[in-house]
């Protein structure tokens, strides 16, 4: 080989590469991608995180206000630099570049291969991607619970010292409460910690670790619900929040079709799922490698590629069949963040698989018609990740050769990173960079009274724009239920449209910026950035 590429080589088959190239990618992504603000959970987190640190926090009867892992982080940020898009997904992107770290510093050294491997599968899904740019738990939670089942891989052997087990045993329960103040979906580990439980209490291992375990997890549990009968005067206000909220969401339409749609979603919509979401990438170099495997993959708990694999399964298993209530059985939504808290082991255990037969020429063809399969079944634009892959593996496998690992990595690197790019070029969406700027511009006066008619989204969330802190010289109205009569108090009348929260279809808004005009004949256009157009009602002209 030549020297160049032996260089190139051996570049791109380090750790080391791979750690900083997919940090980079994300940081680019962040930056570049961001949306600024999505009109959803995000603004709850944000508004906790505020009255954390302004005064005023309260339980308010929705189950977000109990996720103090979100935001309190978050609050600290605000505090350091203040309230804006960005500070308020920077814990996200932190529990994202931590995943990375902690992949790599786990594995560069017994498994670098895998190490690799794990890294691009995870810093190039778009899904993870995604969430980093907004103030959702399940980037947290991802982080959290790797860190969980890195402190349980790492004890799956006997710990060298009494201390070493106290100690785990202490870090393993602080990071499972931390992940429990997340989210809920923490439980779904619970069964594959069961059975790291029973497999080491039969070996008569690690005794102090689990016994240390137990006692502590009374203790800070106890301590937990205590302070929220102190505080909030009920033990378990937490779970009757959630189950209250999750029954309204969940609606009697569910309820009446239940029968017909459960069949679906336990037997093959998971599956289309993976193929649509792009989890079938690391899924299916995992899938191949164990069927190439055939008896030589150990499945034993205390071999790496048993462990991660066992854990994915477990809690696979919870997801797939759990209910996401227990007075009632509702199936976890078919989300790509619902899947978060798993998705560092099935990259772990794809990169593990991976490390075991790559030079398996067989494994190029399964990998070929696994993809061709799911660019069948996702269809749209996930063909342009399929695809590709697809005649990539096809290729070296009809040519008979095997495929350098670098480049195998590399090829996998650039078609799942397609989607993430696109995004990144792609126009915004709300909008937000767009309506901070007028709102920044033209609605801050000091003094006088203002009413700004606005759509129903802006309506209960235009506080963000002004950091959670909205002039009380400013009343925001939505336009649709506008009354003239009521503005009498008013020195100036504005009219805020964004047609891009507009006709997003996740909002829900039926209104169109044609609908809205004609109501105010006498509008004057007074700025306008992008889809986002700001216009004065003269008051003598409204009735």
């Amino acid at each position: 080989m030549p020297r160049f590429l032996a260089d190139l080589s051996r570049l791109f088959s380090s750790p080391r590469f791979w750690l900083l190239a997919v940090i980079g990618f994300t940081l680019l992504y962040f930056f570049l991608e961001h949306e600024g603000f999505y009109y959803g959970d995000d603004y709850s987190y944000g508004l906790y995180a505020h009255q954390l640190i302004a005064g005023g926090f309260r339980f308010d009867d929705y189950p977000f206000c109990h996720r103090f892992m979100v935001f309190v982080p978050t609050a600290l940020f605000y505090w350091l630099w203040g309230v804006n898009a960005y500070t308020t997904s920077l814990w996200p992107l932190c529990c994202s570049l931590g995943t990375l770290m902690v992949v790599y510093f786990t594995f560069r050294r017994e498994h670098p291969v895998a190490a690799n491997w794990a890294m691009v599968f995870f810093g190039f899904y778009y899904f993870q991607l995604n969430t980093v740019t907004y103030l959702y738990p399940d980037n947290i939670l991802l982080f959290l619970t790797l860190c969980c089942l890195i402190v349980l891989y790492q004890a799956r052997k006997q710990l060298a010292s009494s201390t070493k087990e106290v100690l785990y045993g202490i870090c393993f329960v602080i990071l499972n409460l931390m992940a429990f103040l997340t989210k809920e979906t923490i439980v779904y580990a619970l069964p594959f910690y069961l059975i790291i439980f029973l497999y080491q209490l039969n070996r008569g291992e690690n005794r102090r670790f689990w016994v240390t375990s137990v006692l502590t997890g009374t203790l800070l549990l106890s301590i937990y619900f205590l302070m929220y009968e102190v505080f909030a005067g009920n033990a378990f206000q937490r779970f009757q929040d959630i189950e209250t909220a999750g029954r309204y969401v969940t609606g009697e339409e569910y309820f009446a079709k239940r029968s017909s749609v459960l069949l679906s979603r336990l037997t093959y919509k998971p599956f289309l799922f993976f193929a649509g979401s792009g989890l079938a990438v690391p899924i299916g170099f995992a899938v191949a490698a164990t069927i190439l495997g055939g008896r030589n993959s150990s499945f034993a708990l205390n071999n790496s590629l048993g462990f991660w694999s066992i854990a994915s399964l477990s809690m696979l298993f919870c997801i797939w069949f759990g209910s996401v209530s227990l007075h009632y059985y509702k199936p976890m939504y078919l989300q790509p963040r619902m899947f978060h808290p798993m998705l560092p082991a099935f990259c772990i255990v794809a990169g593990l698989a991976v490390e075991q037969i790559w030079t398996q020429r067989r494994l190029y063809l399964i990998l070929a018609l696994l993809f061709l399969l799911c660019a069948y079944v996702a269809g749209g634009s996930m063909w342009a990740i399929y695809l590709p892959l697809t005649f990539f593996f096809l290729i070296f496998f009809i040519a008979k050769k095997p495929i350098p690992f670098f480049l195998g990595l590399t090829a996998v690197a650039i078609a799942t990173s397609i989607r993430p790019i696109y995004f990144i070029f792609k126009p915004t969406v709300f909008y937000y960079t767009d309506q901070k700027a007028i709102i920044d511009k033209h609605l801050r006066h000091p003094s006088g009274n203002y009413v700004v008619l606005t759509d129903s989204a802006m309506l209960v969330k235009y506080d963000f724009f002004y950091g959670y802190q909205t002039p009380k010289n400013y009343d925001y109205q939505r336009y649709s239920a506008f009354d003239a009569t009521k503005i009498t108090h008013a020195d100036s009348v504005f009219l805020l449209i964004n047609n891009g929260v507009l006709e997003h279809p996740d909002m829900g808004i039926r209104t169109r910026e044609r609908d809205i005009l004609p109501l105010f004949p006498a509008a004057e256009l007074i700025d306008q950035k992008g889809k986002v157009k700001l216009f004065y009602l003269p008051k003598d002209t409204l009735r």
